[in-house]
């Protein structure tokens, strides 16, 4: 069988341990810092693809293993300390502000999250 993906063990900062949404979409804007592209963090080119990706992540988590309350908060920083999240979807409003770019529009968000990580004490 031909692959045509490559595999890479899971980064050493999030071994051994449970690795909430927050984390990944941290790992996933070092990626974008580095150069690799929103296909290779999210599985498309588009910021849909990252939407996508964290309704993915959402779902499990509500199905599997209950709400991810980092998330839970995040997003209300989100939507009542940064006024970002409008009724629309982040995504949308983020893909106007960057002119199309769907890169830039991802990046804008991960910005938010670092932020938020880096800004508001874990409960």
């Amino acid at each position: 069988m031909k692959k045509i993906v490559k595999e890479v063990p899971v980064p050493e900062a999030l071994r051994g341990r449970k690795v909430g949404l927050l984390d990944v979409l941290r790992w996933s804007r070092e990626q974008l810092l580095i150069g690799r592209g929103l296909w290779y963090v999210a599985g498309g080119e588009r910021v849909d693809s990252l939407v996508s990706f964290i309704h993915g992540w959402v779902a499990h988590n509500v199905f599997n293993e209950g709400s991810d309350l980092e998330w839970h908060r995040f997003e209300l920083w989100l939507r009542d300390v940064k006024g970002e999240f409008p009724g629309e979807g982040w995504h949308v409003k983020f893909l106007a502000d960057c002119e199309g770019n769907h890169e830039r529009a991802a990046m804008k968000f991960l910005d938010f999250v670092e932020e938020f990580v880096a800004q508001v004490p874990k409960e």
